[in-house]
C-alpha cells in the first residue's frame, strides 16, 4: 500500500499553503476549510507554528476583511476563522438590506407616476 500510495511533495504544499488566497465566489466557510487541510498536509516538522497560520490567513481576503480580522486581534486561528465567518455572515445581510431598502423606493416612484 505505501508503494502505490500518492506522496505529496512537501515543497509543493508549502507552496500551495503560501499562495492560498480565497476564490471570488468562495464561501469564507469554504476558504477556512480548504486553508485548514493544506495546513494540517503540511508535515509537522515543516508545519509553521499555530501563530504564523495565524497571520497567514488574513492575506488570503481582500484588504477590508483583512483589516476587521487583524482589527479583531483573536488568540488562535479558530477564533479567526470563528470571526471571519461571522464578519460574512454580517456583511451579507447588510447588502441583503440594503438592496431591499433600494426596491422600496422604485416601487414608490413607478406608482407615483401612474
Amino acid at each position: 500500500m505505501n508503494h502505490w500510495e500518492k506522496k505529496k511533495d512537501p515543497l509543493q504544499i508549502l507552496s500551495k499553503y503560501e499562495n492560498l488566497k480565497r476564490g471570488t465566489q468562495e464561501t469564507v466557510q469554504d476558504y477556512c476549510t480548504r486553508f485548514n487541510v493544506v495546513y494540517n498536509a503540511i508535515p509537522q516538522n515543516l508545519r509553521p507554528l499555530p501563530n504564523l497560520a495565524l497571520i497567514k490567513f488574513p492575506n488570503g481576503f481582500d484588504l477590508d476583511m483583512d483589516f476587521q480580522l487583524r482589527e479583531r486581534a483573536p488568540r488562535t486561528l479558530e477564533e479567526m476563522q470563528s470571526i471571519a465567518i461571522s464578519v460574512e455572515a454580517n456583511l451579507m445581510s447588510k447588502r441583503a438590506k440594503v438592496r431591499s431598502e433600494r426596491r422600496i423606493p422604485l416601487k414608490e416612484e413607478t406608482s407615483l407616476v401612474e
